[in-house]
């Protein structure tokens, strides 16, 4: 598993590459935001990022994985008993607003707030606006251009990646939310 760790945590530094330039073309920062972006349900969908969890997760005593067991299945219960489909439940790695998994972080909180571009198979495209805290500062910018964030790339590694991990543990299909990762991985789920 270990070459399977590592090319994820490659698409993860070119994601950081280009989510830092963006950042800084817009001069926007999630730094203060009253409207935490881990407090969303985001489905994750490759075993690959749980993989790349899990390596991080290692680092923790057996005291704070209980602690962690604990708030992710409290996390879990809220979703399950919620019935919507985005609860608004603090993912259980946030402490203090800041994620203690950060340098382990899945996918999507790694690429979400700036706006991006998908191009498809079928050749659409999809274009993101960015989150809302984005999207109110950009309305007071006027003039600010566009910067090219084409996440197109790193979904097609990360599906390469993916495939090759499904064939060599023999898996189906994959979603879990971080917290049903942090139960499966830390042995509770």
């Amino acid at each position: 598993m270990d070459a399977y760790i590592k090319r994820v945590g490659e698409i993860f530094n070119a994601i950081e590459s280009m989510y830092n330039a963006a950042l800084q073309h817009y001069g926007f920062s999630c730094e203060g935001c009253a409207d935490n972006c881990c407090v969303t349900k985001f489905d994750h969908h490759t075993m690959a990022e749980e993989l790349y969890l899990a390596e991080g997760l290692k680092k923790f005593d057996e005291d704070k994985k209980r602690e962690l067991v604990s708030r992710a299945q409290e996390v879990v219960k809220s979703h399950t008993a919620s019935g919507d489909d985005d609860p608004r439940v603090m993912c259980p790695l946030n402490e203090g607003g800041l994620c203690i998994m950060y340098e382990h972080r899945p996918m999507i909180c790694r690429i979400h707030g700036v706006p991006y571009e998908m191009h498809k198979r079928d050749m659409s495209f999809e274009l993101g606006a960015g989150c809302h805290r984005f999207m109110t500062e950009k309305a007071q910018k006027e003039g600010l251009q566009y910067y090219p964030l084409n996440r197109t790339m790193f979904y097609v590694e990360m599906a390469r990646v993916e495939k090759d991990v499904r064939e060599k543990l023999g898996t189906g299909d994959y979603s879990k939310t971080t917290a049903e990762m942090v139960l499966s991985i830390l042995g509770k789920g």
